[in-house]
């Protein structure tokens, strides 16, 4: 998968629904995001995503990717995200590990650092 593919599954994660997740998320994998929410396994993250609103604009930049392997990618970036509303925004470091399983990238780790 070229590097554009996984910049735009990556930003898909930010916007996708439950589904989106339950397509695109490993078995296992994990997430960690900022408290309260704490590190989640795959269906609880699929199930915060199923009961949260998503975010409407996002902007990833400072970009890198890292391709340790032929089925390994990591990508480190930073986000600046709303819902819809100045009150919704949201600024984070990220980074997200993916592994080709069956031919398809899939994310197994997702972590975010809010700054600001």
């Amino acid at each position: 998968m070229p590097a554009d593919d996984l910049w735009s599954q990556e930003q898909d994660f930010w916007t996708g629904d439950a589904a989106y997740y339950g397509e695109h998320l490993a078995t296992p994998s994990v997430m960690v995001f900022p408290p309260p929410t704490g590190v989640l396994n795959r269906a609880k993250a699929i199930d915060a995503i199923r009961n949260a609103p998503r975010w409407k604009n996002v902007s990833l930049g400072t970009r890198r990717l890292l391709r340790p392997t032929e089925h390994t990618a990591v990508l480190a970036y930073a986000v600046a995200a709303d819902r819809g509303d100045a009150s919704s925004s949201y600024k984070a470091m990220c980074s997200s590990t993916y592994v080709r399983l069956s031919g398809q990238w899939k994310l197994v780790l997702h972590q975010q650092t809010p700054v600001g």
